[in-house]
């Protein structure tokens, strides 16, 4: 009876569109800054409080879960998502890693950072099949749905997890980061710095136990939202502006010795999604995120934009 109810709704909603078919889609993901897509070789200019302070993008990744189409009327059109290396699914739900950085070219090379992570592969979109004519929005989140981060981690190692689901954990069983930017800083007389903007689920398990082990969520779910409107999939694209990223960070952060004990202030970002890293306040706010509750609103995200 289920399938037959299926059928029928499917044939429903062909016939209300014309009749139309499922196409091929590829929705495409890019780094801007002032409007113009950036890499590993380009040097970003007039960030920090005096907007002096040059940019070098090292390592850009993050997942995206819950991907919606919607019409010009908001009604949700349907999408098959394939299944390849980059895009899981999963009864607890689908997620899907894009990754605008390898880890060899210009400023994305291993060595350019104490703290560098970068992989070698890249994927800067997501693919499957949906009626194109009708899209006209697109929405979705930042980061690994609980669900599947519950089951991910209790079901695997770090080594035999599934991909991309082995990547951007805080560490084995603790849970994930949905976004990881790390870069390199320069300032105006050339001082070196780095970068390290990492935002993630806290506070998701307790003492000893794995994440997400006695509950089933973190009481810091940190996973932003997205929604674009206007938004044609045959060619306009998803854009993280990172001006707009990194506005309202003063771009001064701790300096350590060997044992991770500060010995003072220099050139710098620093956020792991701690409520007392100073960077962090501005950073959730381009992301439309609460630090207090771990909520998100598409409204409040600045950081994602539509481009062509």
């Amino acid at each position: 009876m289920t399938s037959r109810i299926a059928v029928l709704v499917s044939a429903l909603a062909l016939a209300a569109c014309g009749g139309a078919k499922p196409e091929a889609f590829t929705l495409r993901f890019q780094a801007l800054v002032d409007g113009a897509p950036k890499g590993c070789t380009d040097e970003l200019t007039g960030f920090g409080a005096g907007s002096d302070q040059k940019v070098g993008i090292n390592d850009l990744r993050f997942y995206v879960s819950n991907l919606k189409f919607t019409d010009r009327a908001g009604n949700t059109v349907a999408a098959t998502l394939d299944k390849n290396d980059f895009q899981y699914d999963s009864a607890e739900g689908q997620v899907s890693l894009i990754d605008l950085t390898g880890n060899t070219e210009g400023t994305c090379g291993m060595s350019m950072l104490g703290g560098g992570e970068g992989t070698a592969r890249t994927n800067d979109s997501i693919k499957g099949t949906t009626l194109l004519g009708e899209v006209a929005g697109v929405s979705f989140d930042v980061g690994v749905p609980q669900p599947v981060m519950k089951k991910v981690i209790a079901d695997n190692t770090a080594e035999g997890a599934p991909s991309p689901m082995r990547e951007m954990y805080w560490s084995w069983n603790s849970g994930y980061r949905h976004l990881v930017f790390n870069f390199t800083v320069r300032t105006p007389t050339n001082a070196p710095g780095e970068g390290y903007l990492h935002v993630g689920s806290r506070n998701c398990n307790a003492m000893g136990m794995k994440a997400l082990a006695d509950r089933d969520r973190c009481e810091f779910v940190n996973t932003p939202k997205v929604a674009l409107t206007g938004f044609d999939l045959t060619k306009d694209q998803v854009g993280l502006d990172l001006r707009k990223l990194l506005a309202n960070i003063d771009f001064v952060s701790p300096l350590y010795d060997a044992n991770f004990v500060v010995i003072g202030m220099g050139p710098g970002v620093e956020c792991h999604s701690g409520p007392t890293q100073p960077d962090c306040a501005p950073l959730f706010t381009s992301l439309g995120l609460d630090m207090g509750t771990g909520g998100a609103t598409a409204a409040g995200n600045t950081a994602f934009v539509k481009s062509p």
